[in-house]
């Protein structure tokens, strides 16, 4: 299989580096020339979990030529309308794009190019961009692909074996359920990047339980006025349906559970947490739990904490807030 990752970060890098390990033929592109140039001249180095230098070559979104085969679509979500707009003269009628993002991306970009040339996927395993040339890989999970409209087809059974390489993967006849449930996780995410804690300390303090637990709930009611069948993330112990409608002396603990999953992971902050203490730039917050608030306020249903959230990462974010662990602490009064 012809491959083209767009997006050469953490995501990208170590699934263009492992699927070309495995022996297809593999192009990066990414828009960082100094990355760009460093693949090509050294190869793409990731550490972490293991550790190889890859050879594959990479070339700047302005280099693409002619049609492509399969793009592993893997910017950040905020990237996906200007990448694709890039990628469109290169969409033949034989083209497929898989999104390996955080978010809903599928809808975008099959509103773009139609969903017969659009698969979803979600990706429950961590990895950072540490520097030009260099992708460090955080720590093993699994991944889950399918059609957007649930079909069982040669191309997703081919493309499940591509990606098995990477990561153990299933078909789902449910990717939206599946995304759905990672935005519902990515309430967690968002929430470590407020303050200073690993994921795995956030998870253990008790105090923290009952506002992660309300912030989800709140992305269950929506999910479900939305139409959506929720999926469990069983690598993270999340089943949100299950989690949120538990007596609360049955569901608080589970949060033990889930900080124990993260460990041994060499990843231990989330990615917007990264985002803003190491990157200094703005989070993936309008697109990791931004379908909470916006498809809330189509079906009229509160979302007082997820707006709440939203509104402290932006102050962070803007230079206004620092990160505290105490700013989690502000949703409390939100509590139902």
């Amino acid at each position: 299989m012809n491959i083209t990752v767009y997006g050469a970060g953490a995501i990208g890098g170590i699934t263009g580096a492992k699927v070309a390990m495995a022996g297809h033929d593999v192009t990066f592109v990414d828009k960082v020339p100094e990355h760009v140039d460093l693949i090509n001249r050294e190869g793409l180095l990731v550490t972490g979990v293991s550790e190889e230098r890859v050879r594959a070559p990479a070339l700047l979104p302005e280099e693409m030529e002619g049609h492509l085969e399969t793009v592993f679509l893997c910017t950040k979500a905020q990237d996906t309308a200007a990448s694709m707009e890039t990628l469109m003269p290169h969409i033949g009628p034989e083209t497929t794009v898989v999104s390996l993002q955080n978010g809903l991306n599928e809808e975008l970009i099959a509103s773009l190019i139609g969903a017969q040339r659009t698969v979803g996927c979600l990706v429950n395993w961590g990895g950072d961009y540490i520097e030009p040339g260099h992708i460090l890989y955080g720590g093993d999970g699994p991944m889950r692909i399918g059609e957007l409209d649930g079909s069982m087809t040669e191309r997703i059974v081919e493309l499940q074996k591509v990606l098995d390489n990477v990561a153990e993967t299933t078909i789902t006849p449910n990717i939206f359920g599946h995304l759905w449930s990672k935005v519902i996780w990515g309430c967690f995410y968002i929430g470590n990047a407020l303050g200073t804690s690993t994921v795995v300390e956030l998870l253990r303090t008790e105090r923290n339980r009952p506002i992660l637990l309300g912030l989800f709930k709140e992305g269950v009611e929506v999910a479900e006025a939305d139409g959506v069948k929720l999926e469990a993330l069983n690598e993270h112990h999340f089943n949100p349906p299950e989690l949120v409608r538990a007596d609360p002396e049955v569901a608080l603990p589970l949060f033990g559970k889930m900080a124990a999953a993260f460990e041994g992971h060499v990843k231990v902050y989330s990615g917007p947490w990264r985002d803003v203490a190491v990157r200094k730039r703005p989070t993936e917050v309008d697109y990791i739990i931004g379908p909470i608030v916006q498809k809330g306020a189509e079906h009229g249903v509160a979302t007082p904490m997820n707006d709440k959230l939203v509104e402290l990462i932006k102050e962070i974010e803007r230079g206004e807030r620092v990160q505290d662990n105490a700013n989690l602490w502000e949703l409390e009064p939100l509590l139902a």
